[in-house]
């Protein structure tokens, strides 16, 4: 075929699918018959200068997912937001955590002790957490101690007073290490903050955290804990870990280190409480997100879809095991 002719076809094509314009305009501009239109459109799809495509949208595509997702894992809240497939880990963090700071507000509503966990997606969430009293003048509460590392992550009281400060509430800094040794005694001081700290968890309605794969926990507990009590940890077959406490694939937990103390909300008891809200994705966390569910961590979960369709993907291939 002659180039002006599939120019001619390329022009009828965008007229009618790009500009949206109608084969009667077409056909005035053209000079030619709207029959004439039809039949170079016709071609114009044949020769494949034109390709259609009918793509469900990602929101209605996701809907049988989250079905399937909440059921198997009973979950109450499934929110997944899109991710592409070359996204890193930080890049994944922080879609989660800018839908999750979106949520939270509606989330929380009605919540009076909300207990906050720490790490990246919990960072970035109190970071873009817009202004948005819940009502009822909520007291956010750490869900761990404080880390005297440099990485910002961790810095547990950073994430308490963002989040307080925007859900219109209160807020109680515990000053307290997540980790301790044990032969280095508490102060008078410490101790009291430690009893208020457990007074306020036995009030926590709402817990908000993160959760963490085998590996990461490697970059975030080597400047808190001893080189053994790490090797420890590493040697097992462990697969993720919440506020600090890791657990196997079967949801128990790998026994306490006795060469230090751990500051941290039990994990057994996010199961009784009415709100438990997990921020995670990224596909090095399936793992450990599926026994979370399973074991009955969270209640809810905002994650991102590339990390629910291995969640899907595991679940289906022991169904047919």
């Amino acid at each position: 075929m002659a180039s002006a002719d599939l120019w001619q076809l390329y022009r009828i094509a965008d007229s009618y699918y790009r500009r949206g314009r109608t084969q009667e305009e077409i056909s005035r501009k053209e000079n030619i018959s709207r029959s004439q239109v039809s039949r170079l459109l016709d071609k114009a799809r044949d020769l494949g200068i034109v390709r259609i495509e009918v793509n469900l949208p990602e929101d209605l595509e996701a809907e049988p997912l989250k079905g399937f997702l909440k059921q198997h894992l009973k979950l109450e809240k499934l929110i997944l937001v899109p991710a592409e497939k070359d996204w890193d880990d930080h890049m994944t963090a922080d879609a989660i955590a800018r839908t999750a700071a979106a949520q939270l507000p509606r989330l929380l509503k009605g919540s009076m002790v909300v207990g906050a966990g720490w790490g990246e997606t919990m960072y970035r969430t109190a970071a873009a957490l817009k202004h948005h009293p819940i009502g009822g003048d909520p007291l956010v509460v750490p869900l761990i101690g404080t880390s005297g590392s440099n990485n910002p992550y961790l810095q547990i009281n950073t994430i308490i007073d963002r989040l307080s400060d925007n859900l219109g509430g209160d807020s109680f800094f515990a000053n307290l290490p997540a980790f301790r040794e044990k032969n280095v005694p508490f102060t008078a001081y410490e101790n009291k903050r430690l009893n208020m700290l457990h007074e306020y968890w036995n009030h926590v309605d709402t817990a908000v955290f993160g959760l963490g794969s085998r590996d990461s926990g490697k970059g975030s507990f080597d400047e808190e804990v001893s080189p053994a009590s790490q090797q420890r940890i590493w040697e097992t077959d462990v697969v993720g870990d919440v506020l600090a406490q890791f657990f196997f694939e079967d949801g128990s937990f790998l026994p306490k280190d006795g060469s230090y103390h751990t500051n941290a909300f039990p994990v057994e008891r996010l199961k009784s409480l009415p709100r438990s809200i997990c921020l995670a994705g990224g596909p090095q966390k399936a793992d450990a997100l599926l026994a979370g569910a399973r074991s009955g961590f969270f209640k809810t979960l905002i994650t991102d879809t590339r990390t629910a369709g291995l969640l899907y993907d595991k679940l289906r291939s022991e169904m047919t095991q």
